[in-house]
């Protein structure tokens, strides 16, 4: 009887593993669509030239996938296309490896915006991040509306960060690098504070016992008043400040501009 119920578990965990696996599993070669002109801004040879590069990007990874996905604003009002958007729309689950680019055109100006979810999250930096997304060759093209050769670029350096930094020194060196400048400043510091601690100080010139007497004659206290003033500043809650670059949101948004 035991060994039965230990086999009927052992077997519905089994089947809850295999149910779960190809949710969070991402293919190594990419899908016959890897960009999704939703907004219709790529001629239908910038649309092919971007899917092949795209593509070449996807492969050269074998576990991350790269999507492009276009939105067009038609009213001010109108929501944003985030990243949880176009999971829902594909059925794809947040633990996949995906880092996607969507490009949105509102009033006449192209933004973008970076989605990175499962590994992607964790392994692309914010310092990278913020590379990527003022890169000359990312930021230029698309604000112009080159959008084929910027996409293009942003693939390119976002897998070159999902392998490896791109972007500055590596914290090894940063941390290394700071603690010998605060050990420089702080011995500076304690040299000077010695030095200045252990200076012979000179007697004053002037003669104060002699040529100056300071008697006291009386003392007196005059209590004459006190007033407590109350300032009551507003504020007005309703109001937001302003945000970071990007226009996008919600769950896996790394940025944008």
């Amino acid at each position: 009887m035991k060994r039965r119920t230990f086999c009927f578990i052992l077997g519905v965990f089994l089947l809850l593993g295999m149910l779960i696996l190809p949710c969070a599993a991402t293919p190594a070669r990419a899908p016959e669509t890897v960009v999704y002109d939703r907004a219709d801004l790529l001629t239908e040879g910038q649309d092919h030239a971007l899917s092949n590069a795209v593509r070449d990007v996807w492969e050269s990874m074998d576990e991350c996938g790269f999507f492009v996905a276009t939105h067009k604003m038609e009213r001010s009002y109108d929501p944003y296309y985030t990243g949880e958007d176009f999971l829902d729309d594909r059925g794809w689950s947040y633990r996949q490896n995906l880092v996607i680019l969507i490009i949105t055109l509102d009033d006449g100006v192209y933004y973008y915006d970076m989605y990175y979810y499962g590994k992607a999250s964790r392994v692309i930096h914010d310092e990278e991040v913020d590379y990527i997304l003022d890169h000359e060759d990312v930021y230029g093209n698309i604000k112009s509306g080159k959008l084929v050769e910027g996409a293009s670029a942003f693939m390119s350096l976002a897998a070159q960060a999902y392998e490896g930094r791109i972007a500055g020194a590596s914290y090894a060196v940063i941390v290394t690098v700071s603690l010998i400048i605060a050990l420089i400043i702080g011995v500076i510091a304690c040299v000077c504070v010695k030095t200045s601690y252990s200076t012979k100080k000179k007697s004053v010139d002037y003669p104060l016992n002699r040529f100056a007497k300071l008697q006291l004659t009386s003392q007196n206290d005059v209590f004459v008043g006190s007033f407590v003033t109350k300032r009551i500043i507003e504020s007005n809650s309703g109001s937001r400040g302003g945000g970071g670059g990007g226009r996008g949101g919600g769950g896996g948004h790394a940025g944008g501009r």
